[in-house]
């Protein structure tokens, strides 16, 4: 279903978010491929708590990660979303680099979501008895074919993402 996450199989599903390589987004693929929706439970930014009106992602996610989000508020109650801080947002579409890197970010197709960053650190190993990231949530991503990045050798548990690994 999602793409493999290199640049050719990302550009080749989501479009090219760069087509001439200066390192800025282009305007009219963003007009053309983000869209912004409100989310189904409350949700705040996880820097400064302000309330989160809207989530910007790429028109291809958008369906998925309605209903994933959907179902989180259904399936969670109000106190386990505070709790596991299911209800801060730590980013979608943002153009960037990855960490560290030379590679595009998931992110800068608008094809990424950080949930709950403060409990879910880039680098902290996984542990469910911190709060971490619930398996039921990580659950509800994967039946929608996403990507949990705090299985991967470098952990980033806050991460979910529509691009597979090869």
């Amino acid at each position: 279903m999602w793409p493999l996450q290199d640049r050719e199989s990302m550009n080749a599903f989501y479009g090219d978010p760069d087509t001439n390589r200066d390192g800025i987004p282009d305007r009219k693929w963003e007009s053309e491929n983000l869209v912004r929706f409100k989310t189904p439970y409350p949700m705040v930014l996880a820097w400064n708590d302000k309330p989160l009106q809207r989530i910007t992602i790429h028109k291809k996610c958008y369906e998925s990660l309605e209903r994933i989000l959907t179902r989180i508020g259904q399936e969670f109650t109000e106190e386990e979303i505070r709790r596991f801080q299911l209800n801060r947002f730590g980013g979608t579409y943002n153009f960037r680099m990855t960490r560290g890197g030379t590679r595009l970010s998931i992110h800068s197709w608008g094809a990424a979501i950080d949930l709950a960053p403060t409990l879910n650190p880039l680098g902290r190993t996984h542990d469910a008895a911190s709060f971490m990231m619930p398996e039921k949530a990580v659950k509800i991503f994967e039946s929608e074919g996403w990507i949990w990045g705090g299985k991967w050798k470098r952990p980033d548990g806050m991460h979910f993402q529509a691009a597979r690994i090869a």
